[in-house]
């Protein structure tokens, strides 16, 4: 006999392979037909191959129809995408009843799934994001600063520093649990993933065990919030989990919690390109905390210095044109017809994508676009006021944190904190890659996203006092 956990497997591969067998039907829209088809002709092998990492088949439309649409298809469905100034910009003032970032990425991420249909349906907290954590920032970096140095001296010392560190292993484990079950839910059929997250994801008991650790914090908060409300005196945190209690439409212990985990999964920070970079690229080290040194000498520890350290976020910058996070960026879910100025349609239910890394790797945009240049920004600058060279800002050629009104509302905050991290390192550490490493680093892909390869050994000392 089989057991209930195989008899439930079987039952999902029986249904899967049906979906399976219908995927022509689907994958042969005539509306479809007029955008080019990048892959082998054999669309269901393409999509297979693209879920072991599409930026080959991305690369290759890009060569083949810059600045216009081409389409790769995924195992149940198709992703157009698009390039060019007037392309994006056509797609990025779509309204949203039309195209979809908001249903783009809850597809993507399986958010109603790995964190919860409402986080999914009512984002509130991508507002508070947006507005009380970036206009606070200010404030928060002696609190950013203090946080990244405890954490880096927490490497070279056995001191309890009043962090949690099973907290600190939990939210990594699930950011990795969340992302390997969405990719998981990818392999079957839209009809199929609320039966299928039963058995692939284990959202219910992280939630759980989220709640362990933020539940007494969430109950002390009220209470400060009662004392106050009687008149008394207290100091009440100002941080996200204050600003979602006091904000937020929800009063559930689990509910908020689960709005704290969409923020775990989100800041799991992408800084280790650039780390590798600077331990691949030792030369840099000396000019970089020569600068981090006289900005914080003449403004401390301040949101003032990080933005004059315009080394540290051209670094960061070009670390992320170089290496990437992700092969497509502006993802957009169709909810009606969209037609392109050249009247080619691409049909309700379909995705509109970006190609970020093509576009940062192409040689009319970008200068020896396949050589880390950590300057490159910094020459481009006009004057040390010019806005359009930082880390943060948008356009069609810099797209790692998408463009338009839905790009990352949380770029500004991780430009701080990523720069103060840099900074923290440069000023009082030494790094290099291990011997056995190689000189830039290995890629690894899995789908769309893409990384350094996590096998890289980086050798971190204190900085010699010579």
């Amino acid at each position: 006999m089989l057991s209930t956990s195989s008899q439930a497997f079987y039952v999902l591969a029986t249904a899967s392979l049906a979906g399976i067998i219908a995927i022509p039907l689907f994958l042969h829209s005539r509306k479809l037909n007029a955008i080019p088809t990048v892959g082998s002709t054999n669309s269901w092998r393409s999509a297979l191959k693209n879920l072991r990492g599409a930026s080959g088949f991305i690369q290759e439309g890009y060569d083949k129809y810059k600045n216009a649409p081409f389409k790769i298809p995924m195992l149940y469905n198709w992703i157009v995408v698009v390039s060019g100034t007037k392309l994006l910009d056509g797609v990025r003032v779509a309204p949203d009843d039309q195209l979809s970032a908001i249903e783009g990425a809850n597809d993507f991420f399986k958010t109603a799934f790995t964190m919860g249909h409402r986080v999914a349906k009512e984002p509130y907290h991508l507002g508070i994001i947006k507005t009380q954590l970036s206009r606070k920032l200010p404030t928060l970096c002696p609190v950013i600063d203090n946080e990244v140095s405890v954490a880096l001296s927490e490497m070279f010392s056995s001191q309890d520093n009043g962090r949690n560190p099973d907290w600190l292993k939990f939210g990594n484990q699930y950011a990795i649990d969340s992302i390997i079950s969405g990719a998981k839910m990818d392999l079957f059929p839209r009809f199929m993933w609320p039966l299928v997250a039963i058995f692939l994801t284990s959202t219910e008991n992280h939630v759980e065990r989220a709640v362990e650790f933020l539940g007494p914090a969430i109950r002390e908060r009220r209470k400060l919030a009662d004392r106050a409300c009687g008149r008394e005196m207290v100091d009440i945190p100002d941080d996200f989990l204050q600003w979602l209690i006091e904000n937020g439409t929800e009063d559930a212990e689990r509910d908020i919690t689960r709005r704290i985990l969409f923020m775990v999964l989100v800041s799991i920070q992408t800084l280790m390109s650039a780390v590798y970079n600077l331990a691949a690229h030792p030369e840099y080290l000396v000019p970089l905390r020569e600068e981090v040194d006289a900005v914080v000498r003449q403004d401390g520890w301040t949101k003032a210095a990080i933005d004059k350290m315009y080394k540290i976020d051209s670094f960061l910058k070009e670390s992320y044109r170089l290496d990437g996070v992700s092969s497509l960026v502006m993802i957009r879910k169709v909810l009606k017809d969209f037609t392109f100025s050249d009247g080619r349609v691409v049909p309700k239910g379909c995705y509109i994508a970006a190609p970020s890394y093509a576009v940062h790797h192409d040689e009319e945009v970008y200068e020896k676009p396949d050589v880390f240049d950590p300057y490159r920004f910094v020459r481009l600058r006009s004057d040390e006021d010019d806005m359009k060279q930082q880390m943060v800002s948008l356009g069609s050629t810099f797209l790692p944190f998408g463009h338009g009104n839905h790009a990352c509302p949380g770029r500004f905050a991780a430009a701080v904190i990523q720069k103060t991290i840099l900074a923290r390192i440069v000023s009082s550490y030494d790094l290099k890659l291990d011997e056995n490493a190689r000189a830039s680093g290995k890629r690894v892909e899995f789908g769309i996203f893409m990384g350094p390869d996590p096998t890289t050994t980086v050798l971190l000392r204190m900085k010699s006092s010579a």
